[in-house]
């Protein structure tokens, strides 16, 4: 049997493991609100894991709201985990009819990662500058903390892209989706790490480069789903749990 090249483990993947399993443990009781975890150099040798993916993970879950990290004293579960993001996933699910996120996130994968390949081509020089513009308001936003604006900025900037394209069939594909997205992207805020993926787009349709800004979008999309999918594996565990 002839047997095909062996397709490597992408860091990504090893990130949103670790997430996982960390959230079961904690939803198992292995460690309680308040409690402290491990220091990270103990903790990623028992995941088996490296520094820098346990560190994407940590901050991926002090952004969901489930760990705080307290400078100098170490990393701890949050003393109310979860219900926060239980509500807003809760609500978003219903505001989207029960719409399976998994195909949402599919079909973001195709249609935004191929506006961004089409933006390059038919995108004018304002559009680059404004989407630009976006992008410099979206950080002084997360640096305020204002979430609102990040969510409202962070719509745009997608709005935008699929404007550049100047396709009216796509136009209305793009209707729909981005009702889906106005309910998803107040799910979690806007962080300074999906900031970066953002900006990475943004410079490949600057730079006129088709398949990197294609590309860009699929990794953005892509690191966007490693921070939601958690929250359905937890909120369907503490539902079979109840």
């Amino acid at each position: 049997m002839e047997k095909g090249p062996i397709k490597p483990v992408h860091r990504r993947q090893i990130s949103t493991a670790t997430i996982d399993r960390i959230l079961s443990m904690i939803s198992d009781g292995y460690w309680s609100p308040g409690e402290c975890l491990p220091p990270q150099r103990d903790l990623a040798k028992s995941l088996g894991v490296g520094m820098s993916t346990l560190r994407e993970a940590l901050q991926s879950l002090q952004t969901m709201g489930v760990l705080e990290m307290r400078h100098g004293s170490g990393t701890f579960v949050s003393s109310q985990p979860f219900v926060e993001p239980y509500e807003k996933f809760i609500d978003v699910s219903v505001s989207l009819g029960g719409l399976d996120l998994e195909m949402l996130f599919e079909a973001r994968g195709i249609i935004e990662s191929g506006l961004a390949f089409h933006a390059v081509e038919h995108a004018t020089e304002d559009q680059i500058n404004e989407l630009f513009d976006i992008l410099q308001r979206e950080w002084e936003c997360i640096e305020a903390k204002d979430h609102e604006c990040c969510h409202d900025l962070d719509l745009a900037f997608h709005r935008l892209i699929a404007t550049m394209v100047n396709n009216k069939f796509l136009a209305q594909i793009d209707s729909t989706l981005f009702k889906a997205l106005d309910q998803l992207f107040r799910v979690l805020p806007l962080t300074k790490e999906g900031w970066k993926l953002h900006y990475v787009v943004a410079e490949a349709i600057r730079d006129r480069d088709s398949f990197g800004a294609s590309e860009a979008m699929r990794t953005l999309i892509e690191s966007s789903a490693a921070r939601y999918f958690p929250y359905m594996k937890v909120t369907s565990h503490k539902m079979e749990v109840q």
